[in-house]
């Protein structure tokens, strides 16, 4: 039995059905990780995403930050995606 301490999960809803990304464990059935699930007025569907997928950005983001290179992102980029979270928080609503 393998020991697992959590599980990512992400869901995405929508109006005709929702999106569900496991990360770690799909519980009770596989042991293995990355899976999605896709519900919708169709039915359900399960991918298995198991080396198909990867974080090669993040690996690249580090090697930027040591080497002071722009592979994963350029400055440029970064700045903007900075600029634009500030926009949107300036602009967001609070809902109470």
């Amino acid at each position: 039995m393998d020991l697992v301490h959590g599980d990512g999960r992400t869901f995405i809803l929508g109006t005709k059905g929702y999106i569900e990304i496991r990360k770690y464990v799909d519980v009770a059935k596989d042991k293995g990780g990355d899976h999605l699930f896709l519900v919708n007025e169709e039915g359900e569907q399960h991918f298995s995403l198991s080396g198909k997928v990867g974080y090669p950005f993040f690996g690249e983001l580090i090697l930027d930050c040591l080497n002071r290179t722009e592979y994963a992102m350029t400055q440029e980029h970064a700045f903007k995606a900075a600029e634009l979270c500030l926009l949107a928080q300036r602009e967001a609503v609070i809902v109470e």
